[in-house]
Protein backbone atom coordinates (compact mmCIF):
# COMPACT_ATOMS: atom_id res chain seq x y z
CA UNK A 1 0.00 0.00 0.00
CA UNK A 2 1.38 3.42 -0.97
CA UNK A 3 1.32 6.45 1.28
CA UNK A 4 -1.71 8.52 0.22
CA UNK A 5 -0.21 11.66 1.71
CA UNK A 6 3.56 11.48 1.11
CA UNK A 7 5.81 14.28 2.36
CA UNK A 8 6.81 16.70 -0.37
CA UNK A 9 9.97 18.62 0.41
CA UNK A 10 10.04 22.40 -0.05
CA UNK A 11 13.46 23.19 -1.50
CA UNK A 12 15.17 26.35 -2.69
CA UNK A 13 17.84 26.40 -5.37
CA UNK A 14 20.07 29.43 -5.83
CA UNK A 15 23.50 30.54 -7.00
CA UNK A 16 25.02 33.39 -4.99
CA UNK A 17 28.19 35.42 -5.09
CA UNK A 18 30.39 35.48 -1.99
CA UNK A 19 28.70 38.80 -1.06
CA UNK A 20 25.22 37.17 -1.45
CA UNK A 21 24.44 38.95 -4.75
CA UNK A 22 22.14 36.95 -7.03
CA UNK A 23 21.24 39.39 -9.79
CA UNK A 24 21.34 42.86 -11.27
CA UNK A 25 18.83 44.64 -13.51
CA UNK A 26 16.67 41.49 -13.53
CA UNK A 27 19.44 39.50 -15.26
CA UNK A 28 22.27 37.09 -14.51
CA UNK A 29 25.56 38.69 -13.54
CA UNK A 30 27.72 35.64 -14.33
CA UNK A 31 27.69 32.72 -16.72
CA UNK A 32 28.81 29.44 -15.16
CA UNK A 33 27.62 26.52 -17.32
CA UNK A 34 28.31 23.98 -14.56
CA UNK A 35 25.80 25.73 -12.30
CA UNK A 36 23.19 25.95 -15.08
CA UNK A 37 23.55 22.20 -15.67
CA UNK A 38 23.15 21.65 -11.92
CA UNK A 39 19.97 23.76 -11.85
CA UNK A 40 18.44 21.93 -14.79
CA UNK A 41 19.40 18.47 -13.58
CA UNK A 42 18.06 19.16 -10.08
CA UNK A 43 14.73 20.77 -11.01
CA UNK A 44 13.75 18.92 -14.18
CA UNK A 45 10.36 17.21 -13.91
CA UNK A 46 9.48 18.97 -10.64
CA UNK A 47 7.34 22.05 -9.98
CA UNK A 48 9.21 25.36 -9.70
CA UNK A 49 7.93 28.56 -8.05
CA UNK A 50 9.07 32.04 -8.99
CA UNK A 51 8.11 35.67 -8.71
CA UNK A 52 6.89 37.80 -11.60
CA UNK A 53 10.27 39.43 -12.21
CA UNK A 54 12.02 36.06 -12.41
CA UNK A 55 9.46 34.93 -14.99
CA UNK A 56 9.95 38.14 -16.96
CA UNK A 57 13.72 37.59 -16.88
CA UNK A 58 13.13 34.26 -18.65
CA UNK A 59 10.51 35.51 -21.11
CA UNK A 60 8.75 32.15 -21.10
CA UNK A 61 8.36 29.00 -19.01
CA UNK A 62 11.27 26.62 -18.48
CA UNK A 63 10.57 23.33 -20.29
CA UNK A 64 9.96 20.04 -18.54
CA UNK A 65 8.62 21.64 -15.38
CA UNK A 66 5.41 23.08 -13.98
CA UNK A 67 6.21 26.80 -13.76
CA UNK A 68 4.19 28.52 -11.02
CA UNK A 69 4.45 32.30 -11.13
CA UNK A 70 3.41 34.50 -8.20
CA UNK A 71 1.96 37.71 -9.59
CA UNK A 72 -0.79 40.17 -8.78
CA UNK A 73 -0.02 42.15 -11.94
CA UNK A 74 -0.93 39.73 -14.70
CA UNK A 75 -4.43 38.53 -15.51
CA UNK A 76 -2.80 35.90 -17.69
CA UNK A 77 0.92 35.29 -18.04
CA UNK A 78 2.41 36.35 -21.35
CA UNK A 79 4.30 33.63 -23.21
CA UNK A 80 6.95 35.83 -24.76
CA UNK A 81 10.24 35.41 -26.53
CA UNK A 82 12.99 33.50 -24.79
CA UNK A 83 15.45 35.94 -23.25
CA UNK A 84 19.22 35.51 -23.08
CA UNK A 85 18.78 34.25 -19.50
CA UNK A 86 16.38 31.55 -20.75
CA UNK A 87 18.74 30.59 -23.58
CA UNK A 88 21.70 30.28 -21.23
CA UNK A 89 19.70 28.15 -18.78
CA UNK A 90 18.29 25.82 -21.41
CA UNK A 91 21.50 25.48 -23.45
CA UNK A 92 23.01 23.25 -20.77
CA UNK A 93 22.14 19.58 -20.34
CA UNK A 94 19.45 17.54 -22.04
CA UNK A 95 16.84 19.14 -24.27
CA UNK A 96 13.24 18.64 -23.14
CA UNK A 97 9.86 19.69 -24.46
CA UNK A 98 7.33 17.53 -22.61
CA UNK A 99 5.91 18.18 -19.15
CA UNK A 100 5.86 21.96 -19.42
CA UNK A 101 3.01 23.93 -17.86
CA UNK A 102 2.49 27.49 -16.67
CA UNK A 103 0.33 28.63 -13.78
CA UNK A 104 -0.32 32.02 -12.19
CA UNK A 105 -1.20 32.49 -8.54
CA UNK A 106 -1.43 35.54 -6.29
CA UNK A 107 0.46 34.43 -3.19
CA UNK A 108 3.35 32.29 -2.03
CA UNK A 109 0.98 30.08 -0.02
CA UNK A 110 -1.16 29.48 -3.11
CA UNK A 111 1.99 28.68 -5.11
CA UNK A 112 3.21 26.14 -2.57
CA UNK A 113 -0.22 24.50 -2.35
CA UNK A 114 -0.49 24.21 -6.13
CA UNK A 115 3.11 22.98 -6.50
CA UNK A 116 2.55 20.27 -3.90
CA UNK A 117 -0.69 19.19 -5.59
CA UNK A 118 1.09 18.91 -8.95
CA UNK A 119 4.03 17.08 -7.35
CA UNK A 120 1.67 14.61 -5.68
CA UNK A 121 -0.19 14.04 -8.97
CA UNK A 122 3.13 13.48 -10.78
CA UNK A 123 4.48 11.30 -7.93
CA UNK A 124 7.35 13.71 -7.21
CA UNK A 125 8.64 14.30 -3.70
CA UNK A 126 10.04 17.83 -4.04
CA UNK A 127 9.13 21.35 -5.18
CA UNK A 128 11.47 24.29 -5.76
CA UNK A 129 11.67 27.99 -4.98
CA UNK A 130 13.72 29.51 -7.81
CA UNK A 131 13.64 33.25 -7.08
CA UNK A 132 13.81 36.08 -6.96
CA UNK A 133 15.23 37.81 -3.91
CA UNK A 134 11.94 38.69 -2.21
CA UNK A 135 10.51 35.19 -2.73
CA UNK A 136 13.68 33.62 -1.30
CA UNK A 137 13.53 35.98 1.70
CA UNK A 138 9.88 35.21 2.42
CA UNK A 139 10.31 31.44 2.16
CA UNK A 140 13.75 30.79 3.68
CA UNK A 141 12.31 30.17 7.15
CA UNK A 142 10.10 27.33 5.83
CA UNK A 143 12.59 25.92 3.31
CA UNK A 144 13.52 22.36 4.22
CA UNK A 145 16.35 21.78 1.73
CA UNK A 146 18.68 24.32 0.14
CA UNK A 147 20.69 23.70 -3.01
CA UNK A 148 23.25 26.46 -2.73
CA UNK A 149 26.01 27.33 -5.18
CA UNK A 150 28.50 29.84 -3.80
CA UNK A 151 30.73 31.61 -6.31
CA UNK A 152 34.18 32.52 -5.01
CA UNK A 153 33.95 36.16 -6.05
CA UNK A 154 32.03 39.28 -5.06
CA UNK A 155 29.72 40.78 -7.68
CA UNK A 156 27.91 44.08 -7.86
CA UNK A 157 24.18 43.39 -7.69
CA UNK A 158 20.85 44.88 -6.78
CA UNK A 159 19.24 41.63 -5.62
CA UNK A 160 20.64 39.55 -2.77
CA UNK A 161 19.98 36.24 -1.06
CA UNK A 162 19.23 36.58 2.67
CA UNK A 163 21.97 35.78 5.18
CA UNK A 164 22.16 32.07 5.96
CA UNK A 165 22.50 30.88 9.54
CA UNK A 166 24.68 27.83 8.95
CA UNK A 167 23.86 26.54 12.46
CA UNK A 168 20.34 25.77 11.19
CA UNK A 169 21.56 23.44 8.46
CA UNK A 170 23.35 20.13 7.95
CA UNK A 171 25.63 20.00 4.93
CA UNK A 172 24.74 16.71 3.24
CA UNK A 173 26.72 17.30 0.06
CA UNK A 174 29.60 19.57 -0.92
CA UNK A 175 31.33 19.65 -4.29
CA UNK A 176 33.97 22.10 -5.49
CA UNK A 177 34.16 23.20 -9.12
CA UNK A 178 37.48 24.71 -10.26
CA UNK A 179 37.90 28.15 -11.76
CA UNK A 180 38.22 28.61 -15.51
CA UNK A 181 40.61 31.59 -15.72
CA UNK A 182 40.72 31.60 -19.52
CA UNK A 183 36.97 32.35 -19.52
CA UNK A 184 37.08 34.55 -16.40
CA UNK A 185 34.93 32.08 -14.48
CA UNK A 186 35.69 31.85 -10.76
CA UNK A 187 35.59 28.62 -8.79
CA UNK A 188 32.38 27.73 -7.00
CA UNK A 189 31.11 25.22 -4.46
CA UNK A 190 27.87 23.27 -4.68
CA UNK A 191 26.19 22.59 -1.34
CA UNK A 192 23.12 20.61 -0.43
CA UNK A 193 21.82 21.68 2.97
CA UNK A 194 19.10 20.00 5.02
CA UNK A 195 17.36 22.01 7.70
CA UNK A 196 18.03 20.76 11.22
CA UNK A 197 14.67 19.90 12.76
CA UNK A 198 14.31 20.53 16.47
Amino acid sequence: MTDSNPHITLSSIVCIASNNAIGKDNAMIWHIPEDLKHFKRTTLGKPILMGRKSYEALGKSLPGRANIVISRSYDALPEGEATQVFKHMEAEGVSVTEGTSTHKVQSINDAIRLAKAIAKSDEKDEIFITGGGQIYAETLAITERLYLTIIDRDYEGDTFFPEINWDEWNVTEKRKHPAEPEKDRPSCTFFTLERITK
